[in-house]
């Protein structure tokens, strides 16, 4: 009887520290609702009740694949400035993306960038590296092969691969019974060969072989997971689970990626100054610096390689296949940049880079429009307020504050018809395809290629990329959409870590000139 007296005692003290836990809990979480809601230093900047509150609704938006529409769709209804999180505040205004990444001093980003896209290993380099001291040390020692005069040393390598690419096209497109070329396969096979080949002179043949290297599956299989990793450092306290997400099918690719990297990294040391022809690794580890003789070395140096072929690949088979859509979904538009480029160009040999390809208005009007609808630096590219004004509204130090350039580039108040693909808003007043209706568009307000001290540092020889895919393969190709797809851009893209693209199917017929 006694031990019954006590069990129960026993029993009821568990129930009432339960109840007296549960009710602490409640009493914490509602009280902190309270403050992040009313007391808290952004609670007076306007957006939805469950992002001032928690990161619920962040996390939601990421994992939907539609970050950059919901941001959008927010700022459409809550104003300029809206909080997206307890602690972040979203922008759109041009004023606002320059007020984030132009500040500096002695080449040091006032506005610091945040843990985003932290991949641990202490990898640095130049897209992942927080630190700002850094970051300008690796900028600087590569910059030089981001030079005019350097990249014009690379062109016969983009050649090259362009070449390839129509000549392959044209083999495929020989047979009768192909139904079409998927461009978002093709596209990515090109810019990775491409980057591959201008990073380090590795020869990856994914347009030979017609099948993706180690490197594009694990960044093909992984995109979603990258976001998952990014969204739970909100959620420490069940991080554990983020590993729920993980491709496990996919994990072995890892580590032959890891693998093939290091194998890629030593041979290419053991080449220096014995290569094909210049890349970037010569300013990575130039001949005179000395041999790595530790892990850690190699795999710093291999991580800086990774990320200079990583943003010579997604922003340029982004180009590559976002123009080639948008175009085909605007065909009086692909009809007019077609007669500009065949009635300058006499023969495909005469498809160079230089003063003639630069003349051509309406393909870089086209490039333009393409970056404004396709902008690749759709992550919001978060930073960190140092305390400093933003737009003319003071913002605490310690906010994460970041950009929508997507939002932007799709408001009628910058842009006359802002989700039409409309390249002449891009032409000089003087030419006769200039339309009058978009003379009041904003123009310089966006930034595809970012600002300040990260900006793209690759810019140049993207516009010489992208010049040259579009003037060679619409020189010798009329293209059309295979009829019969569901297609729809807008409808159908995903954003992850990067764009994923819905699959379009194109004819490629020779023009036989």
């Amino acid at each position: 009887m006694a031990s019954q007296h006590i069990m129960n005692i026993s029993s009821m003290t568990s129930a009432s520290l339960f109840a007296t836990s549960l009710s602490a809990i409640f009493a914490y979480a509602l009280s902190r609702c309270i403050y992040l809601l009313y007391f808290h230093p952004l609670s007076h900047f306007p957006g939805p009740k469950l992002a001032a509150v928690s990161n619920l609704w962040y996390a939601y938006h990421w994992f939907s694949g539609r970050w950059p529409w919901a941001i959008e769709k927010t700022l459409r209804k809550y104003g300029p400035i809206v909080r997206i999180a307890p602690n972040e505040l979203a922008f759109f205004t041009p004023q606002s993306f320059s007020d984030i990444y132009s500040p500096q001093h002695k080449g040091l980003e006032d506005f610091v960038k945040t843990n985003f896209q932290n991949r641990g290993k202490d990898l640095g380099g130049l897209i992942w590296e927080e630190d700002p001291v850094r970051h300008r040390n690796v900028a600087r020692q590569i910059a030089p092969a981001f030079s005019t005069r350097f990249s014009r040393s690379l062109e016969p390598i983009v050649h090259e691969h362009m070449d390839y690419f129509v000549k392959k096209i044209q083999e495929i497109s020989a047979n009768p019974q192909t139904g079409g070329i998927p461009i978002v396969q093709w596209t990515n096979w090109l810019a990775m060969d491409m980057a591959a080949d201008l990073a380090w002179n590795e020869k990856m043949h994914q347009m030979r072989d017609m099948k993706d290297s180690i490197n594009l599956e694990v960044l093909l299989h992984f995109n979603f997971f990258s976001t998952v990793l990014q969204v739970f450092k909100r959620f420490p306290l069940i991080s554990p689970l983020q590993y729920l997400f993980a491709p496990f099918g996919k994990i072995t690719l890892f580590a032959q990626m890891e693998k093939a990297t290091r194998n890629s990294v030593v041979s290419r040391i053991e080449r220096r100054g014995h290569t094909e022809h210049p890349d970037y690794f010569d300013h990575i580890l130039p001949v005179d610096a000395p041999y790595p003789t530790e892990d850690k070395e190699l795999l710093q140096i291999g991580s800086v390689a990774l990320q200079v072929m990583f943003a010579g690949w997604g922003p340029m088979a982004d180009i590559f296949y976002g123009a080639l859509a948008l175009l085909l979904e605007n065909p009086e538009t692909l009809q007019l940049l077609t007669r500009e480029i065949r009635e300058i160009f006499l023969s495909y040999e005469d498809i160079l880079p230089g003063k003639t390809l630069t003349s051509l208005s309406y393909l870089h009007a086209c490039i333009e429009e393409t970056l404004r609808m396709l902008p690749s630096n759709n992550t919001g590219l978060p930073r960190i307020s140092p305390g400093a004004l933003v737009d003319g509204k003071f913002i605490p130090k310690g906010t994460h504050v970041q950009s929508c350039i997507w939002a932007l580039a799709r408001h009628p108040d910058y842009f006359h018809q802002p989700l039409l693909f409309r390249p002449q808003r891009w032409l000089p007043p003087s030419h006769p395809l200039y339309d009058h209706a978009f003379a009041n568009d904003n123009l310089k307000s966006l930034y595809p290629f970012s600002l300040g001290p990260r900006i793209c540092i690759g810019r140049e020889i993207a516009w010489t990329q992208a010049k040259l895919f579009l003037s060679k393969v619409l020189w010798t190709f009329d293209v059309f959409k295979v009829e019969g797809q569901d297609f729809n851009l807008d409808r159908d893209l995903l954003h992850y870590g990067f764009f994923e693209k819905p699959e379009m199917y194109v004819r490629f017929v020779p023009t036989f000139k």
